[in-house]
């Protein structure tokens, strides 16, 4: 089945490493929309003659491979697949394969930890979100998720007859009927609270016709509402296919202005002096040190460095030795290291499209959880 991605799943990859520095695990990133036959094998023929000096990395390169091929070759394509993810390793008996709803570009890497950026991005850029479809008398709660649409609830209250008796006064019979929506709208925000928060929903968008979306936003709790991005009119008999791609533009376009807010937050508290860094020195030692709440990175952003993976220390440039421990190090993406720290201590990670001002700022930038001491 599709993969609901979630960050927790993120997170665990993070935490896994080569602690001798080897380049020992295999990141497979496919499109599978429009799927390139020869990609694998080139890469594979590529990086088996780069490994073949060392032989225990070269015999853990193809078991791991040959793992890999055995997974695609018995896993068909699923209905709305775009993309797929597996990272592997023989040396660690390690194996993990996601089925993406949303596309990937075509990679195939090999390095001490699995490369988990491209999973990173897409989680900031597919964020789940909930949708409710509503009028005075029907429902349907829908979660999408990792590009994947989960119907969840329907419901359908035939309250006007319900309560249409003869000899009925008009003003009873309106009291009653209000009383029966209210109800009604009651029974779906108790759903609606119980579903997102099991789906990790951290964006709600309602629709509907007339005034029910209005007094079902009233009753919900304030944690829910905060969540809402938008309130639409929408016919409740409106095609599925039309309602989704309109709230998924509304919640992409909602991502764009999110991120712009979070560099003018980032831009702000620099001219305070506040709780900011910029640049890849400073955030890179706040990141290690878990003292970041929000990373920015600036989209297609990459820094060649090193690792020790002894010691954790990373920065950019060559080195052969850790200058620190002495321990062996490996060449490294500096951006991926970071995003790696980042979900290991449960910094959120935004990554931005055409920014100038972060840009400038060096590319990355974060929002502190406190301030920290000055250095004697």
């Amino acid at each position: 089945m599709l993969t609901d991605l979630r960050n927790r799943d993120i997170k665990e990859l993070s935490e896994v490493y080569d602690s001798e520095s080897r380049d020992s695990f295999i990141s497979l990133y496919l499109d599978i929309a429009s799927l390139d036959t020869k990609f694998v094998r080139r890469r594979r023929n590529t990086c088996k003659s780069v490994l073949k000096e060392d032989k225990e990395l070269s015999e853990n390169f193809e078991k791991a491979m040959q793992m890999i091929e055995g997974y695609l070759n018995k896993n068909e394509r699923e209905k709305g697949q775009q993309g797929l993810a597996i990272f592997a390793s023989n040396i660690h008996n390690f194996f993990r394969a996601y089925k993406l709803g949303m596309p990937v570009e075509n990679l195939l890497i090999v390095d001490t930890s699995p490369y988990i950026r491209p999973l990173a991005r897409l989680a900031d850029e597919y964020e789940a979100f909930g949708l409710v479809l509503l009028d005075s008398q029907r429902a349907k709660i829908y979660v999408v998720s990792s590009g994947k649409v989960g119907y969840k609830k329907r419901y359908a209250n035939d309250i006007i007859n319900r309560h249409k008796k003869g000899g009925m006064s008009q003003a009873r019979f309106q009291r009653l009927r209000k009383g029966a929506i209210d109800h009604f709208l009651k029974n779906v925000a108790e759903d609606v609270e119980k579903l997102f928060l099991q789906d990790e929903v951290v964006k709600i968008i309602i629709a509907g016709s007339g005034n029910a979306k209005l007094s079902f936003k009233n009753i919900l709790p304030p944690h829910i509402k905060s969540k809402i991005v938008d309130i639409i009119d929408m016919d409740f008999d409106e095609a599925e296919g039309r309602l989704i791609s309109q709230a998924e533009e509304i919640v992409l376009e909602d991502e764009k202005e999110t991120s712009e807010k979070y560099v003018s937050r980032l831009r702000d508290e620099i001219l305070r002096n506040g709780l900011a860094v910029h640049g890849l020195k400073e955030t890179g030692e706040a990141v290690i040190k878990g003292q970041i709440e929000l990373l920015l990175v600036s989209k297609g952003y990459k820094i060649r460095g090193w690792i020790c993976e002894k010691c954790q220390t990373v920065d950019s440039g060559v080195k052969d030795k850790c200058p620190y421990c002495g321990s062996r190090t490996a060449e490294v993406d500096v951006i991926e290291e970071l995003i790696e720290f980042a979900e290991r201590t449960d910094t959120k990670i935004e990554f931005v499209e055409d920014n100038p001002i972060l840009a400038e700022l060096g590319g990355v930038g974060g929002m502190l959880r406190f301030k920290p001491p000055p250095v004697e």
